[in-house]
């Protein structure tokens, strides 16, 4: 071994040290810190002060930035859920016109994530948003724009995500295959499909979707660079030269779009454990069944009594996370319309609209009133 593979193996070993450290809990940080400390003063013997002091500084940014993270997820848990109801006679959605996720990406805090989610068994069936408090009067206000006839509630203690004392969980994490890739659907309304699964689970069994999601700033550029490298690759021949060409083309097409990071985590809730795994991964494939073949949408993770997941909390971080493009997102998630009742019958709706009075029942405004009353006979 050279001197500058033992340098290296230095520094990973403290760089993972470093990384592994950063992870742990308060109490268990205290019980293994003397070991680091041990460690460091090692490793700035081998590799002197000034790569240590690099080490040193790569180290305290990795922590601050878990920091950012753990305080997100804590503000996230913490945060607010609400119904999100349709009047009955709401207009059918046009999922190809949605424009919501556009602007739900930049919703600030930006870098905060938040979930919508899709519920239910054969008893009753919802959608709702869970946010941090401050992320949630940005996002309704959003989900207002989209659709104005909305109306919401606080789920309180009717959260789907909160497990009864004494019930079994499982979930399945879903993605597509690439994110080079468009990600077509091969329904009209993927939602309406799985709101008929959904409607099909036998109570007391319910089952939740989450689309737990943030803004993407990473994938727009990196299908950039890959675009690049596609017209700048040699070709041995002309037709290899217009498939280089073609595939870069595509590239910066779907590079136009706004991505977000989102886990796609289906989970169902159940008394007995063996329906809970039954039901989800039945409901799993439901919802990859509602995307085509080209860039498929396919089980990425497990349940594991190694991982376990606080549903309530909404995590992201560990999730199998992948990126979609805005419109790709919304046909998964969104608000349907009145027709989803013929997949969902007990689906929770608001409220009929209003309607204004006729205009032969109208009081004109520059009438005068009069006080009329009627006198009984004595």
């Amino acid at each position: 071994m050279n001197k500058k593979t033992a340098f290296l193996a230095v520094v990973a070993v403290l760089l993972m040290a470093g990384s592994m450290f950063v992870r742990l809990e308060p109490r268990q940080r205290r019980l293994y810190q003397p070991y680091l400390i041990r460690l460091a003063v090692l490793g700035s013997l081998v590799l002197g002060g000034g790569a240590a002091l690099a080490v040193g500084i790569h180290l305290r940014r990795r922590e601050a930035r878990f920091k950012r993270l753990r305080a997100v997820d804590r503000a996230v848990a913490e945060g607010e859920t609400w119904l999100l109801l349709r009047p009955i006679d709401a207009r059918p959605v046009e999922v190809e016109k949605i424009r919501l996720w556009q602007r739900l990406a930049y919703a600030q805090p930006a870098d905060e994530h938040f979930s919508f989610e899709v519920y239910g068994n054969s008893q009753s069936q919802g959608l709702v948003l869970h946010a941090s408090q401050h992320k949630a009067r940005t996002v309704l206000g959003e989900f207002f724009q989209e659709w104005p006839d909305l109306q919401r509630r606080p789920a309180g203690d009717a959260d789907p995500a909160l497990v009864p004392q004494g019930w079994h969980t499982y979930w399945v994490e879903v993605g597509p295959a690439s994110a080079e890739k468009p990600i077509a659907i091969s329904s009209q309304d993927p939602l309406l499909g799985i709101l008929s699964e959904i409607a099909n689970v036998p109570a007391p069994t319910r089952t939740v979707v989450q689309v737990i999601a943030r803004l993407d700033r990473a994938t727009r550029s990196r299908l950039g660079r890959m675009s690049e490298r596609m017209r700048s690759s040699e070709a041995e021949s002309a037709g290899q030269r217009y498939q280089h060409t073609r595939q870069a083309r595509l590239l910066e097409e779907r590079g136009k779009r706004i991505f977000l990071q989102a886990v796609v985590r289906v989970t169902a809730l159940s008394p007995s454990p063996a329906e809970a795994h039954r039901t989800a991964v039945a409901l799993a494939n439901t919802v990859c069944s509602q995307f085509g073949p080209d860039n498929p949408v396919i089980i990425l993770a497990r349940s594991s009594a190694r991982n376990p997941i606080n549903l309530a909390a909404r995590p992201i971080t560990g999730g199998a996370i992948r990126s979609w493009a805005d419109d790709e997102i919304a046909t998964l998630a969104h608000l349907p319309g009145g027709d989803a009742l013929k997949f969902a019958p007990l689906l929770s709706t608001g409220s009929a609209k209003s309607l204004p009075a006729k205009p032969d029942l109208r009081i004109p405004q520059q009438a005068r009133l009069a006080r009329y009353e009627i006198e009984g006979k004595g």
